[in-house]
């Protein structure tokens, strides 16, 4: 029965695994823990989200992969996309022995001028790199926290030593 409200959600466009937001909350399918991982070359960022899941969450999205697939890709871009960034090269891999989805694509248009505006990343996570004590390393801004109740690990690199505000980041 579980698996039929759930693809059903899935079908209206309702539930948005991953995510604690609306009726995901109430079925109780929300990714466990997710590790966030944004390497910058040129104006390109390249993004990737791995998504753990419980057993039995794991198995319901391997049942509904096509739609998985459609929504997380979907609700990624439409989220940048309020922002003027672009998406390409967008994919979900899926790895059973970790029970994890991996989002992988590259945005584009995350350079403005001098510096680099990651305004797309961190308002829909409601974060931000001085407020949420970003660590800042030479090449690297690093983050472990809890975002809307998931543990989640943020690393975003760069070939060359930085320096950042609130949501941009800029060569030192």
């Amino acid at each position: 029965m579980r698996r039929l409200v759930i693809i059903g959600l899935v079908s209206l466009g309702v539930f948005l695994p991953g995510r604690s937001i609306g009726i995901s909350e109430q079925i109780d399918i929300n990714a466990i823990k997710e590790d966030i991982k944004i390497k910058v070359e040129g104006g390109v960022a390249h993004y990737q989200k791995e998504a753990f899941w419980d057993e039995e969450d794991f198995y319901e999205i391997l049942n509904s992969k096509e739609e998985f697939i459609t929504k997380e890709i979907d609700s990624f871009k439409r989220n940048i996309q309020r922002y003027h960034r672009n998406i390409i090269d967008s994919k979900i891999e899926f790895d059973e022995p970790k029970k994890s989805t991996l989002l992988l694509c590259d945005v584009k248009g995350v350079k403005e001028g001098y510096w680099y505006d990651f305004d797309w990343f961190l308002r829909p996570l409601g974060l931000d790199f001085l407020d949420d004590h970003f660590k800042k390393r030479e090449k690297e801004l690093y983050w472990e926290g809890k975002v809307r109740g998931v543990e989640t690990i943020i690393s975003i690199k760069f070939p060359f030593p930085i320096s950042n505000c609130h949501e941009h980041i800029w060569k030192r």
